[in-house]
């Protein structure tokens, strides 16, 4: 007996094996497609971690440097303080008195210990011999011109001076001098006063400060990049490790202040971050090697590798990943919910500065009065920030008072009166720039100086600040608005940005309000301006005769060249196009004299492209008069529509140049104008005489005199025109 199997079930078979391959596949995809996922997730890990361990290196170099140089811009300004008041215990006193006397020892003594920092304080006269030093009395023999603290001064005042690193000759420990001249009764140089620090002091102290492992800190002079003081100090106390100075005066070349730059020293590639110490010629120098970041990046590193191997292994289990799916779509439905919170309150907040900005605008559009207008601009803008008071200045007062003010705690008024506002928002004030302050007790001010604030105990402390310029049309600063709040950190750009918007109504309110107040004026000048308009209407109607007498000649040299009656259309319609826009140009200035730049620019503008190369005009500015600006205008206005229609401004890279000169003559002024086209058609001789060629050669030279030389050069047409300007005659205005 046979069996047959049924094709049914064998199709079934297929079928289902077929399925189970597909989702093997599948599976083996998905798998594959794990792997190189999280492969490709490690490799962008390392290397994101591996560029922010740099970032903070750098920015740890850059605060220790910060920190550093602000630290030693301190003791050079406590011993610029102890040098000036050490000079001025010598006014009046000859050397021989200053070397025997006890008190001025005692006191200069007394200085040096209540410095730690301070080795010795010592007066040299002008030859460099030691007169008093606050190591001992009587004082020893010794002399210092041999020094750069003493060679430095004696020529000009370097003010304060910081020397080379040295080896004390007794105790041999490595110091470093700090001089400052004296003057003689005759301003002339009658010595220095100096100081020895001991590098010790510098290495102790940096050694408290937390730097990056491998750091290296120097203290340089420049411009010849004189090591001062270094850390970790050298066994012998002096032998520094050498400074790349060209590195380093590229990188001051780019930022003079404060930077950061790669340099080689001892056969190692470093990276460093400078500070300059106050204003002196002193920079402090935080490097650390440029490959420090490898070994806790490898580190971090071989931890994410554990991580990817402990995912590569979890995805044995590819039924987890519905599951994991399906959490995951949960978060985000929950993040997705929370979002739409987050966004409608911000749209509720946003609809009530809307609301505000609305209705300040309704005050402000029916407001004419300055004083009521800026009172609701400043109740708007504390409403719109939530500040505590509000102030506007008037750009035009110079004594450093608010026009207007609002204070909610009455005591900011007198915070605020105590600030000089103008000097903190000098960028408002000076330059109408938005200025924003978090907290000006610790900031700086736009030009590097600190803030200092004498709270009282138990009073209000204005914290963060707020100006915005109010700018009009004109681009005339108009006044400023100031924002304050106790808090520090009140303000940020939503502030801004919702100020900017009311600054920009006010703006248009106080247009409004100035010009109610211009009403009355602008009405008496209207009336001059009709008495005006008498006068030139008689002016007009002579104008008009020799307007429609110079149709009439258009029109009858335009039918007798045109060939059909569109020619006849398109030829009249341009010219009168043309003589229209030069009498347009004669109206604006009074039917005087129109400028010829301006007739060029309007019969050529169309044909320009948007790089402006396509049409290049240069000559002087010159004024033709009413008789020479119709014809001239014609003729550009002739020679444009031969190039668009034959020349070069038919063709995309056709250029056209007209230059011009003007001298003046006897009769006027002399007039030398080229046309020249390039890039367009090959051009040849016309075998008829048209309108245009008539109107060069007879019209110009019948009402202007002028010569005109027609050259059809092959490679573009070439137009020059020698003509006399007459100097316009002016009518009379008088009433």
């Amino acid at each position: 007996m046979q069996y047959y199997t049924r094709p049914e079930s064998i199709s079934l078979s297929q079928k289902r094996r077929r399925r189970f391959l597909a989702r093997g596949r599948l599976t083996l995809f998905m798998g594959l497609f794990g792997v190189a996922f999280i492969l490709l997730t490690f490799g962008y890990i390392a290397w994101e971690q591996r560029n922010r361990l740099i970032q903070r290196n750098e920015d740890d170099l850059r605060n220790a440097a910060f920190f550093l140089a602000d630290h030693t811009a301190r003791l050079l300004e406590v011993t610029d303080l102890t040098l000036k008041q050490t000079t001025a215990l010598l006014q009046g006193q000859s050397w021989d008195q200053v070397e025997t006397s006890r008190p001025l020892w005692q006191q200069i003594h007394a200085v040096q210990e209540a410095l730690p920092y301070i080795n010795d304080v010592w007066l040299n006269d002008s030859s460099g011999r030691l007169r008093l030093t606050s190591a001992q009395f009587p004082t020893p023999a010794s002399n210092i011109a041999g020094r750069d603290v003493f060679s430095a001064q004696v020529n000009e005042d370097q003010g304060l001076f910081v020397g080379e690193p040295i080896l004390e000759r007794v105790t041999k420990v490595p110091t470093f001098m700090i001089s400052r001249r004296i003057q003689d009764p005759n301003a002339g140089f009658g010595g220095i006063a100096v100081v020895t620090v001991s590098l010790s002091y510098f290495y102790d102290y940096w050694s408290k400060i937390r730097l990056p492992k491998g750091s290296r800190v120097a203290l340089l002079r420049v411009p010849d990049a004189t090591v001062i003081a270094q850390f970790p100090p050298p066994s012998d106390g002096l032998s520094f490790a050498p400074i790349d100075k060209a590195a380093f005066d590229m990188a001051l070349g780019s930022a003079l202040r404060a930077g950061l730059y790669s340099f080689t020293s001892m056969d190692q590639e470093r990276v460093g971050a400078y500070r300059q110490v106050g204003a002196m010629p002193l920079y402090i120098s935080v490097s650390m090697p440029e490959d420090a970041y490898w070994t806790p990046w490898f580190v971090q590193t071989r931890l994410y590798g554990a991580f990817a191997l402990i995912a590569l292994l979890a995805l044995i289990a590819l039924t987890v990943l519905a599951s994991e799916q399906f959490h995951e779509q949960a978060a985000n439905a929950a993040l997705l919910e929370r979002q739409v919170a987050l966004r409608t309150s911000e749209l509720r907040t946003e609809t009530a500065a809307l609301e505000v900005l609305n209705r300040t605008g309704s005050v402000l559009a029916a407001e004419l009065d300055l004083d009521r207008i800026i009172e609701s601009v400043v109740d708007a803008g504390i409403e719109l920030t939530e500040a505590q008071f509000g102030a506007f200045f008037c750009s035009a007062s110079q004594d450093g008072k608010e026009h207007y003010g609002k204070f909610a705690p009455d005591g900011l008024r007198e915070a605020f009166a105590a600030l000089d506002i103008r000097a903190i928002c000098a960028p408002a004030f000076q330059e109408g720039k938005t200025v924003r302050l978090d907290n000006i007790a610790i900031e700086q001010g736009h030009d590097g100086t600190p803030f200092t604030l004498d709270a009282t105990p138990g009073a209000p402390i204005i914290r963060s600040v707020l100006a915005v310029p109010v700018i009009l049309r004109t681009g005339d600063t108009h006044g400023i608005l100031v924002f304050g709040h106790e808090r520090a950190g009140m303000f940020n750009r939503r502030s801004e940005r919702l100020l900017a918007g009311l600054t920009a109504q006010a703006a248009i309110a106080l247009e409004n309000s100035r010009l109610y107040r211009n009403a009355q004026s602008e009405i008496e000048e209207r009336k001059q301006a009709q008495t005006q308009q008498s006068l030139l209407i008689r002016e007009l109607h002579h104008r008009v005769k020799n307007t429609l007498a110079t149709v009439q000649a258009v029109v009858g040299a335009t039918a007798r060249s045109a060939l059909s009656i569109d020619d006849f259309y398109q030829a009249f319609v341009g010219r009168i196009i043309s003589l229209a826009n030069t009498h347009s140009l004669l109206t604006e200035a009074v039917w005087q004299t129109a400028s010829l730049q301006e007739i060029l620019e309007k019969e050529l503008r169309p044909y320009n492209d948007i790089r402006g190369e396509r049409i290049v005009l240069e000559g002087p500015a010159v004024d033709l008069p009413s008789e020479a600006a119709v014809p001239i205008g014609m003729a550009i206005h002739e020679l444009t529509t031969n190039a668009a229609k034959y020349g070069a401004l038919s063709v995309p890279g056709g250029k056209v140049a007209i230059s011009w000169e003007a001298e003046p003559a006897e009769d006027g002024t002399r007039l030398r104008l080229t046309w020249e086209e390039r890039g367009g058609p090959a051009v040849s001789a016309p075998t008829r005489q048209g309108f245009g060629s008539r109107l060069l050669h007879r019209v110009l030279a019948t009402q202007l005199n002028a010569k005109v030389e027609t050259d059809f050069h092959p490679t573009g047409l070439r137009v020059a025109i020698d003509a006399m300007l007459k100097q316009a005659r002016f009518p009379e205005m008088s009433v």
